[in-house]
């Protein structure tokens, strides 16, 4: 038997904040089921709490940072930057 009120797609769209056309899209790629009454579309509430539900997704967590790297991956050329940041730690005048 129903459990709740049947809903028509626009009902569907206005209270999941979704056009009418994605309602009507998802119950034809079978992802939220309906019947059909009197040539109209009905979605029962419980399909309709199954299928947000289902749409569920998990949170994810903090953002992973990548490690920086101590070494540079290529050596310091004469007059590079890093060459010029190397010559500048070292406590030398240039």
């Amino acid at each position: 038997m129903v459990s709740g009120p049947l809903l028509a797609p626009g009902e569907v769209a206005l209270l999941c904040g979704l056009s009418r056309r994605a309602v009507y899209d998802a119950i034809r790629r079978g992802e939220l089921p309906a019947m059909r009454l009197c040539s109209r579309l009905r979605i029962r509430s419980d399909d309709l709490e199954s299928w947000l539900t289902a749409a569920r997704v998990a949170p994810q967590g903090p953002p992973q940072v990548k490690e920086l790297r101590s070494r540079p991956s290529q050596p310091a050329t004469r007059g590079s930057f890093r060459a010029l940041m190397a010559d500048t730690g070292s406590g030398e005048e240039p």
